[in-house]
């Protein structure tokens, strides 16, 4: 009788064992069948968009939209820019940030100059002028350059037909004597200042390229 229990055990176990391998085999060809899919599924999707025509298709309405997007974001911040530098102006309360700058008649040029050292800014009465270019000479300011501080007289602004904001003044100081006038392109704070000497023995105009905004004393 017991040998018989024993039989039937040892039975009961071999069955089992094989159920359970069955099990494991079943379920790893699940698992390897799910991943086959998946991998099929992802490589269907790269492969469709990785399609000339539909990429092509996809990038000219990405890009496109994009354009636009940033066109008309680019034409909202111009036209801010432009007011702040429009009031700043006309109140006399600016700096001309300048990146680019010619001397003289012979349209001598400095490209990429240091806008912190380079500018032109009006707070209320005085005015200061300062160039410094990047060179060896320390020049008159020891940064290559010149700078001049004055007091503002006849200050004058407009608005051309174009929308143009110019604003033109005086200056005067124990180092300069000069005529300034400034131009903010319409829609922007791009600006130009064109400064001319006035005192004798001195024919050097500035022509000063940059950005204008409203001064903050620091």
């Amino acid at each position: 009788m017991a040998n018989l229990l024993n039989f039937g055990d040892k039975t009961n176990r071999i069955t089992n064992t094989k159920l359970l391998l069955g099990m494991k085999k079943l379920l790893l060809c699940m698992i390897i069948a799910c991943l086959g899919i998946s991998y099929a599924s992802a490589q269907d999707i790269y492969d469709d968009y990785k399609t000339p025509a539909k990429q092509e298709k996809l990038t000219k309405e990405e890009k496109k939209a994009r354009k636009e997007k940033e066109k008309h974001l680019q034409a909202f911040n111009d036209s801010v820019a432009f007011k702040f530098a429009n009031a700043a102006l006309r109140e006399g309360q600016f700096v001309l940030l300048a990146t680019r700058v010619e001397l003289g008649n012979m349209g001598a040029m400095e490209y990429g100059l240091n806008d912190h050292t380079n500018f032109v800014y009006q707070v209320g009465k005085e005015a200061v002028i300062q160039i410094a270019f990047n060179g060896p000479n320390p020049g008159f300011n020891g940064m290559g350059g010149i700078t001049c501080r004055g007091n503002v007289t006849n200050s004058k602004y407009s608005v051309d037909k174009k929308g143009n904001a110019h604003y033109d003044f005086s200056v005067f100081g124990s180092d300069i004597s000069a005529q300034v006038m400034i131009t903010v392109y319409a829609e922007s704070n791009q600006a130009i200042a064109y400064v001319e000497p006035t005192f004798a023995g001195s024919n050097m105009s500035i022509t000063l390229h940059g950005e204008l905004r409203p001064y903050k004393k620091e």
